[in-house]
């Protein structure tokens, strides 16, 4: 009897040691699945694959600048992360620190336009139908609008689109897609025409200018939304101004500018701070956190005036110029002053400004470390 329960003990002590063992396989591969799961939610939400696609395509080997650009006409150069995006009459084209073109973004665009954020490219033809998203590597979006023309676009930092576009019986209509090009957002306008959209960094609230008539008035709107609401959150009017620019900060703030006045609102559409422009805007550059404005005519005595201002519209520094302003570009705490014959190299605070050797330029943009340029020989680049 004894002999009998000592076995029971064994088989007993067998069958724990078999669901120990079962229990913590079955854990182990619950923790695996979970973390497979996590690692693909992961991939699918922060798109690692296209990060992946711009790294790799960053690194290729190329033949050096300058990049002959034969046949071309340049609108734009874009920087996307240390790389440039070179826009033209033909389509979008993106080289690499080493020269090696890495994307053809083929198009036949009438008037092409375009935005960069976060390692992707938005282009699309203003006054057309057709969009497209790129990154370095490859295309990952195509839209054509369905009875309508396309009024503007913009893509955020984390790969959101808005796409304002005219539609029967509306004065316009505002689509805003997720980063998987899903659609999240949709608002019929009835009583603006749609001049330009911005997206927040993270793609989940969207600034609108909009130009209507009151009275004799042309009145600029600036219409706010939150993509988790279903009403407009602000209706911001401005008498007698044209907003030529809109541009979304860290602090979801809005930085604008009109042909009369600098603004910073929030993301409620109050007013947090105001200037007016000393004279006639003559061309500008509003990124996140600094804005940098140009005034005057360079055949006065007095030149171009630039000025800069910080986040939150203070003055920090400025500069003149007495040759004719054919560009202001930023970045990287760095601003350049393109004019006839000369381009100079200011900081972000404009506290100093210095002339640079001059290569014929008449289009550039800093990327990086570096300063992307559209001479008669093509594309070149140079370190700062």
């Amino acid at each position: 009897m004894g002999r009998t329960s000592q076995f029971d003990k064994l088989r007993k002590k067998r069958r724990r040691k078999r669901l120990f063992r079962r229990t913590v396989a079955a854990a182990v591969l619950a923790a695996l699945a979970a973390a497979a799961v996590f690692a693909v939610t992961v991939v699918y939400q922060l798109d690692l694959r296209s990060q992946l696609e711009n790294y790799a395509a960053s690194l290729r080997g190329g033949g050096g600048f300058p990049v002959a650009l034969d046949g071309m006409t340049v609108h734009r150069l874009l920087p996307m992360g240390k790389d440039v995006a070179v826009v033209t009459s033909a389509g979008t084209y993106i080289y690499n620190s080493s020269g090696a073109r890495i994307n053809s973004c083929l198009n036949n665009y009438r008037t092409p336009q375009a935005r960069a954020a976060g390692g992707k490219i938005l282009t699309y033809d203003l006054g057309g139908a057709d969009l497209r998203v790129d990154n370095k590597a490859k295309q990952l979006h195509a839209l054509t609008v369905k009875g309508g023309s396309l009024l503007a676009a913009d893509i955020a930092q984390n790969g959101a689109i808005a796409v304002a576009q005219t539609g029967v019986g509306v004065d316009a209509m505002v689509l805003a897609y997720n980063p998987r090009f899903e659609l999240m957002y949709g608002w019929s306008v009835q009583d603006s025409y749609i001049t330009d959209v911005a997206l927040s960094p993270r793609g989940t609230r969207m600034s609108c200018a909009g130009i209507t008539m009151e009275g004799q008035h042309i009145v600029s709107l600036l219409r706010v939304h939150h993509f988790d609401r279903d009403q407009e959150v602000a209706r911001v009017s401005l008498p007698d101004e044209v907003i030529v620019s809109m541009v979304w900060d860290g602090q979801e703030e809005i930085q604008v500018v009109t042909d009369k006045s600098l603004y910073l609102f929030d993301s409620q559409g109050e007013q947090l701070a105001k200037v007016s422009l000393p004279g006639g805007l003559v061309t500008y550059e509003n990124i996140p956190g600094h804005l940098y404005i140009a005034y005057g005519d360079y055949r006065d005595p007095a030149g171009v005036t630039i000025q800069a201002y910080d986040g939150e519209l203070n003055r920090t520094g400025s500069g003149r110029v007495d040759r004719r302003l054919l560009a202001l570009a930023a970045g990287g705490g760095h601003l350049l002053v393109l004019t006839e014959g000369q381009l100079y190299l200011g900081d972000a605070a404009l506290k100093e400004m210095k002339p640079r050797a001059h290569q014929d330029l008449y289009q550039v943009c800093l990327a990086g470390n570096s300063v992307y340029g559209i001479t008669p020989e093509g594309l070149t680049r140079s370190g700062l």
